[in-house]
């Protein structure tokens, strides 16, 4: 009986003090307090409601994020370009802007 009980709060230990690392997803990055939460600028396609790995760019250096985000859902099909407030992969909010407010987000230049 006791064997049984020692792999689980063995593993739970092991996640609780970063030995194991989880897979960045919606779920964990929202509960993460290490990840800041930050907005960010991208455009995706139109005619769709769900954008799958969506480059963002940092609005304060220009320069992409060194991720894409997984997954995230619109509401205007017609509107290409959209801002993040987001944690990691947990997307808090999403407001849709013009391509002028776009391109000066983004308006210095990637390396």
């Amino acid at each position: 009986m006791f064997e049984k009980l020692l792999v689980p709060v063995y593993v739970f230990f092991l996640i609780i003090t970063n030995q194991i690392s989880l897979d960045h997803n919606s779920w964990t990055d929202r509960a993460d307090t290490s990840i800041p939460e930050v907005t960010s600028y991208a455009k995706v396609p139109k005619n769709t409601q769900n954008y799958l790995n969506v480059q963002a760019y940092n609005p304060d250096t220009g320069k992409k994020l060194p991720y894409k985000i997984k997954k995230v859902g619109g509401f205007d099909p017609s509107r290409q370009y959209i801002k993040i407030d987001h944690k990691g992969q947990y997307v808090r909010k999403i407001n849709y802007i013009s391509q002028t407010t776009y391109l000066k987000a983004i308006s210095q230049k990637d390396d």
